[in-house]
């Protein structure tokens, strides 16, 4: 069954593949006839590959680490747990927690990561070394490092560099987005701000935690501003293709901005959960798509969490699908030209979820299927560019007994070295 979610529904169709493109959708028959290589799903869906838009790779290690002081309050939690991690960061742990977060992304159909990175310990050459885990793993990405000022003006001139530097080597790439990173208003200085807006380049979107918690409102606030969305319009920083992770706090007036600026909002539900922030208004934040926040590479999860954490049974369905398919193909689209869901001529990016339903499949139901049969997402297959990353709980590509050891050893590491914050 090939479906992209939307008006395209054939029941026994096949997706035919050339030169890392979308060439044709024909009935399985037809595709039998004219392909050398069929590849048989064995009646499971055929989508367009999920995408994750905020997620943070370097945190794949953390499982298993205790707070450094208290918690709660979330500003306790990042200086008390998340700011030790990135301290603690090294080279290795970057690309290794980098590599093994994306093989997850892979085990669930996700075909593309936009990744929030922060490693503070470890600035200059981290993103390229994150490219590194992209390029081996197959994964198509778009990279930005978290520009902050809470160890100070100077560091957050390396953190505007490293930046600059990315995005400038990756220009002219298919695979790979430099985008602008920004952490928080909290922890965003006036002069920092008014650098990023003097030195970024106009084609390249700030991605950035916007209103995620009170503590970046109050920040705001006290320099005047009416939220977080308001000092990015501001600044010069608030565009079309803006990616705004959380928006759970705006005020009014940011609330009218995202409505007549339309920048891209990503909603990260579970995350909020975890960190009790509160909701995102979905009714005030009519355009938005999906994140993780780094808690997992799984988007059937997510996407089932966000019914779950929204109305539940009586989340509007309609509301759900498009978030999911139609505004995740259209931002997509705006990142990475070529990507244009199942559409001739799109670069192939698609996953094959492992679920095979045995109730009767529509154009309509496919969303409660992802939804009430798929439920956590493990992938049957993933096609990046027209490569076949995961097929059958294999990753034809990789070593990845090899890369779990080196995992292990490298994760042992990072635990040891912030484990000197907990004395």
């Amino acid at each position: 069954m090939v479906s992209d979610g939307e008006e395209l529904f054939l029941p026994d169709g096949a997706v035919l593949i050339d030169s890392g493109a979308v060439i044709d959708i024909l009935p399985s028959r037809e595709a039998r006839a004219v392909c050398s290589d069929f590849i048989d799903v064995g009646g499971r869906l055929i989508l367009p590959g999920f995408v994750n838009f905020h997620h943070h790779l370097y945190s794949y290690f953390a499982v298993g680490l205790q707070p450094c002081g208290k918690t709660d309050t979330f500003s306790e939690v990042l200086e008390n747990f998340w700011w030790k991690l990135d301290l603690a960061l090294s080279e290795e742990s970057v690309f290794y927690s980098a590599v093994l977060g994306l093989m997850e992304s892979i085990r669930h159909g996700t075909t593309t990561v936009f990744d929030h990175h922060a490693s503070m310990g470890y600035v200059s050459g981290s993103l390229e070394r994150m490219a590194g885990a992209f390029d081996l793993t197959g994964v198509r990405g778009a990279l930005c490092f978290e520009t902050s000022d809470r160890f100070g003006e100077k560091e957050a001139e390396r953190h505007i560099e490293e930046n600059l530097a990315f995005c400038r080597s990756h220009r002219q790439t298919s695979m790979l987005r430099g985008l602008f990173g920004l952490h928080a208003s909290l922890t965003l200085s006036e002069k920092t701000l008014r650098t990023v807006a003097d030195c970024r380049p106009p084609e390249v979107p700030v991605h950035i935690h916007c209103a995620e918690a009170m503590d970046d409102v109050d920040a705001c606030h006290r320099l005047g501003y009416a939220g977080p969305v308001e000092r990015l319009f501001e600044h010069g920083l608030l565009d079309t293709r803006s990616l705004l992770a959380h928006a759970v706090h705006l005020s009014s007036r940011d609330r009218n901005l995202v409505r007549s600026v339309r920048p891209f909002i990503v909603t990260n539900p579970e995350s909020n959960a975890n960190n009790g922030v509160g909701r995102m208004d979905r009714d005030a934040v009519a355009d938005y798509v999906l994140g993780t926040d780094g808690m997992s590479g799984d988007m059937i999860q997510s996407l089932r969490s966000y019914v779950l954490l929204g109305l539940g049974g009586i989340e509007p369905s309609n509301r759900t699908s498009g978030m999911f398919f139609q505004k995740s193909r259209e931002a997509l689209r705006s990142f990475f030209p070529q990507c244009r869901g199942l559409a001739k001529g799109s670069a192939a990016d698609i996953t094959v979820p492992e679920y095979i339903p045995l109730t009767p499949v529509s154009r309509e139901n496919v969303l409660a299927h992802l939804l009430f049969g798929a439920k956590q997402g493990r992938a049957f297959m993933t096609v990046v560019n027209g490569r076949v990353l995961w097929k059958e709980g294999v990753f034809p590509h990789l070593d990845a007994d090899e890369l779990r050891v080196q995992g292990k050893r490298v994760a042992g590491e990072l635990h040891a070295a912030y484990s000197r914050f907990l004395l």
